[in-house]
């Protein structure tokens, strides 16, 4: 008997007709979504076996001599100006601004050096928003919406080489403007608002795209020359191809063009810059500040206006998608790490400011603090990782999407803990400048997840998790192709496959779950975090079972299954961000002092996980199926607990004291620093420190007051000044007074 055909026969084909009925086959804007961006080191975890070696290649990214020159010369100058503006209460209007944004030459970041701009790197694109957003939030979204998300990287990549040459040298001037349109109402990520026809005109024969649109919104500032559109492309004639609808195409359309119609708006990316500038200093209250929108109607423009000929219906959607999420990938990073840090140094510095005794005394004030040390680690480890990636070339869509849920999640915790801490200082510190500046992070990344909302909508995380499976995209293209026997044949050929690579999955997951992963390869000399790498594939692989189980992006997005969709994407999601911290540790040198934080942030990575997988099992669609695989997968006593409280007392230890420690967590915040209230702040801490052991001696000599005891004879003249500048300090910087 002949094994292949029987089996075929009574197995492989109704196995094929069922699958067939019932799994609708990928849309066009799904196979865009596919084909869009690059598979990085989530792949690895969804295999359920990564290979930690793989992430030696990933190498700290690094500044160049020319991005080097350019932090110090044009970025240093906004950050003076940021800080001369806010110290001396003076509103700097959005055309000013504009106007040293022009002359500095901002827009040019991401253009390349060949065409006249500064070429700057990811990890250099990163250290710009962070830097200015150490001194205004405000002002860095806008240099993040309008620059980083600019359409400069799109162009780079996509264009055609006339079409670079015509708009990246005047961008590289920083005359031209430009910006990528986005739309209030969203169908499965793409724009239904915009819509092209391809035509032929009467009078003399040349093929000419006509555009409508409405409602075409631009991130803050000056009207820009260039609107990167996405629209619905028709094609009735087949004058490009096949004829009817060809999908989502993206056109570069000069503002200047007749029939586009321009409406300065101070809608929600306006209100976000407007709000801001009512409220401080620094913010954008002009007209230049607040964006707009466009309106086209019937516009006519050539064929040549389309991104990336003659390859425009094919790769202009998918360029788009992969430049958005690149974009999102440096900014939002960047932002959280400068708010979430300057979070964490204020916070403990008030504490310290306030005495270590009656300070810390609050309810919980040293859980605060050792939180906002682990999360300030953890978000700039992912920053770090994240940008990395980037510089060795990847599009990681679904890494970015992922960094940008833990990031969220973070930012929330750090500005509650810093609140908490901040106002416990007194009602005049809470409504210092300084302070305030924290709290406008998260209505900044809401108006930067604004710009590039596909990056979390579902359907498309879905398809990122489909994307790396070996077979199922496969699998679809054989139940896809018309020609049943061929499709069922190339069905044979990988099902099976895929059952046995199912199978082995399962019973890797299994030995791992029971074994607490201690018989997992990992590579040598990790040193003592070595069982967090073999506990992280003991995740991935149950991970990946609970992915062959579900088959995100194949099935559809019911009610029913929108919930574990997001807790696999959670757990994707701390187990890249747990990735970057142990990496970092590495790169940082391996310090015995920062385990507590790498030991705390793999505690609440572990617990967080067993949750989100037990919730996935209890409501799995056959209740049976999910209590066998909570047997296998999640073993009774081994569920992960919290961070211990020493771990969270050694990490508030770390933020609380002056160390490396320290310095490596927040010591950039304060680097080159001109802000009155933070340096009045940082003042004070030094003070504070300065004179800690003596005033421990006061205490242990039975004395409450250091004047009383410089009465008696127990201080010296130099010393009692020490302790008079360090308490004239203190009550400056608690005021938010800016002298003593």
């Amino acid at each position: 008997m002949d094994w292949n055909a029987w089996r075929r026969r009574w197995l492989t084909e109704p196995l094929y007709r069922r699958v067939r009925n019932s799994v609708a086959p990928l849309r066009q804007i799904q196979h865009h979504v596919l084909a869009s961006g690059d598979a990085w080191w989530e792949a690895q975890l969804l295999s359920g076996r990564p290979d930690w070696g793989a992430l030696t290649y990933v190498r700290p990214a690094v500044l160049s001599v020319k991005e080097t020159e350019f932090l110090d010369g044009a970025v240093a100058r906004l950050c003076d100006r940021l800080e001369q503006a806010a110290n001396q209460d003076e509103k700097l209007s959005g055309a000013a601004l504009w106007d040293m944004l022009k002359a500095e030459r901002f827009e040019g970041m991401a253009v390349p050096v060949e065409y006249g701009g500064h070429g700057l790197s990811a990890w250099a694109q990163s250290e710009v928003l962070r830097r200015v957003a150490l001194r205004s939030v405000s002002t860095a979204y806008v240099l993040a919406a309008r620059f980083v998300f600019g359409p400069a990287a799109l162009l780079r990549v996509a264009a055609t080489s006339e079409q670079r040459e015509q708009w990246l040298p005047r961008l590289a001037e920083g005359g031209a403007g430009a910006a990528i349109a986005s739309f209030v109402v969203e169908n499965d990520i793409v724009p239904i608002q915009a819509t092209g026809v391809v035509l032929r005109r009467d009078d003399d024969g040349d093929t000419v795209l006509r555009l409508n649109w409405r409602g075409a919104r631009y991130a803050p500032g000056p009207r820009p020359e260039l609107l990167v559109l996405p629209f619905r492309l028709h094609d009735p004639d087949g004058l490009l191809g096949s004829a009817g609808e060809r999908g989502v195409c993206v056109a570069l359309v000069d503002t200047r063009a007749v029939g586009v119609m321009h409406h300065q708006s101070d809608g929600c990316m306006g209100r976000l810059a407007g709000r801001a500038g009512n409220q401080r200093a620094d913010g954008l209250i002009s007209e230049t500040g607040r964006g707009g929108s466009f309106d086209g109607r019937d516009v006519q423009l050539p064929l040549s206006v389309l991104l990336g000929q003659p390859d425009a219906v094919e790769q202009g959607l998918p360029a788009l998608l992969a430049a958005q999420s690149v974009a999102k990938g440096i900014a939002m990073p960047a932002l959280s790490a400068a708010a979430v840090s300057l979070a964490a140094h204020a916070s403990s510095a008030v504490l310290k400011l306030q005495g270590d005794g009656t300070g810390c005394e609050m309810l919980g004030a040293r859980g605060r603090v050792g939180r906002l040390a682990a999360i300030t680690y953890r978000v700039e480890a992912g920053r770090r990782f994240l940008c990395a990636g980037l510089d060795l070339g990847y599009r990681p869509m679904l890494a970015a999407a992922l960094f940008d849920i833990s990031i969220f999640e973070d930012v929330r915790s750090a500005m509650g803990d810093s609140m908490d801490l901040l106002g416990g200082a007194g009602p005049s510190l809470a409504l210092a400048e300084w302070q305030e500046s924290l709290h406008e992070l998260l209505p900044s990344l809401f108006g930067l997840d604004a710009l590039a909302a596909q990056a979390r909508h579902t359907r498309v995380l879905a398809l990122g998790m489909l994307r790396v499976h070996p077979y199922l995209t496969k699998e679809l293209e054989a139940l896809e192709l018309p020609d049943t026997d061929a499709g069922c044949a190339a069905f044979d050929r990988l099902v099976w496959k895929h059952a046995a690579l199912a199978c082995g999955t399962l019973l890797r997951a299994t030995g791992r779950a029971w074994t607490g992963g201690r018989l997992s390869p990992t590579p040598r000399l990790l040193g003592p975090v070595a069982h967090h790498h073999r506990r992280v594939n003991r995740y991935a692989a149950a991970l990946a079972v609970l992915v062959e189980a579900l088959q995100p992006g194949v099935r559809p997005i019911q009610a029913s299954n929108e919930p574990g969709l997001e807790r696999l994407l959670r757990v994707l999601a701390l187990l890249m961000s747990l990735c970057a911290v142990l990496k970092r540790w590495q790169e940082d040198g391996r310090h015995e002092a920062d385990l507590p934080l790498v030991e705390w942030c793999a505690a609440d990575t572990y617990q967080a996980i067993d949750v989100l997988l037990a919730g996935v099992l209890k409501n799995f669609k056959v209740p049976v199926a999910g209590a066998v695989l909570k047997g296998l997968l999640l073993p009774p006593g081994m569920r992960a607990a919290a961070p211990d409280d020493a771990a969270t007392l050694a990490c508030a230890e770390g933020l609380l004291t002056p160390s490396d420690t320290r310095e490596r967590l927040v010591g950039t915040v304060w680097a080159n620093h001109g802000l009155r209230h933070l340096g009045a702040l940082e003042k004070a801490y030094d003070c504070v420190v300065n004179v800690h052991d003596l005033r421990e001696q006061i205490k242990q000599s039975g004395v409450s007051d250091w004047r009383l005891a410089y009465e008696r004879g127990g201080l010296t003249d130099s010393q009692a000044k020490a302790l008079e500048e360090a308490e004239a300090a203190v009550i400056s910087a608690l005021r938010g007074e800016t002298s003593v």
